[in-house]
């Protein structure tokens, strides 16, 4: 009889999804599984230890049977839930300075608290402005003939991803100047509010800002009246 004989193929012992893991979602026990494959270079990159991607978060969609790698997730380093880089994205030193910066945005304004890693918002604040600040007696009692304190509300950053969330606190990437301006608005008590954009939607929207004098002449609303002396009094 002839006998073949064969080399030993080597084997190589990686990481897969056993589940479809959805986008933006912290990878679970459950969620994959060890696989032995025959080693080449199509699994050269995937991770070989479970424990390694556990509590990571998936920048992309991973399907069932797929080799988790390190380019499928959006943290680069083990512990970080989130990466200032888009899945795949490489820095660029003559890009933009992007910075990951947190701010707290209560759940009655993100949507109901509905919001999460991977979505895109528009970031509004609302302060409290005082026209006469900085000025002498003088020059106030001008100010107050065309400018009186009140709240006003402004989109101040449009298109903004949402790179991770703790409850109320909401890290979101921007560049370096912009950050600063959040870090200012926040610092003088500056009320901030989510609203959720479609992901299809990359317009960015012309806005002028809103104060509630500009909203009574919008909308009409009426002022209450003082009533005339004695309409109110009970009769004898």
């Amino acid at each position: 009889a002839n006998l073949t004989e064969t080399n030993a193929i080597e084997q190589r012992s990686v990481v897969v999804a056993v589940r479809d893991i959805a986008s933006r979602k912290p990878i679970e026990d459950g969620d994959v599984a060890m696989r032995t494959v025959p080693a080449d270079a199509t699994n050269a990159a995937a991770f070989t230890r479970v424990d390694e991607v556990l509590g990571r978060i998936s920048g992309v969609s991973i399907s069932t049977g797929q080799l988790v790698t390190r380019n499928l997730l959006a943290s680069t380093n083990p512990g970080q839930g989130f990466s200032i880089l888009d899945v795949g994205e490489k820095f660029d030193p003559a890009g933009p300075d992007l910075r990951a910066v947190s701010v707290t945005v209560t759940d009655d304004h993100a949507v109901a608290g509905t919001l999460k890693a991977g979505q895109r918002v528009d970031l509004i604040v609302t302060l409290a402005m005082n026209p006469q600040l900085g000025q002498s007696s003088s020059q106030a009692s001008k100010t107050l003939a065309q400018f009186v304190p009140g709240p006003s509300t402004k989109v101040t950053l449009q298109s903004v991803d949402i790179l991770a969330r703790n409850g109320s606190i909401y890290i979101v990437r921007t560049d370096l100047i912009t950050a600063e301006k959040i870090a200012e608005l926040t610092a003088a008590g500056g009320q901030f509010t989510m609203v959720l954009r479609p992901d299809e939607d990359n317009r960015t929207a012309k806005t002028v800002g809103s104060t509630i004098d500009s909203l009574i002449h919008e909308f009409h609303f009426p002022f209450p009246k003082v009533a005339p002396v004695g309409q109110n009094q009970a009769a004898p």
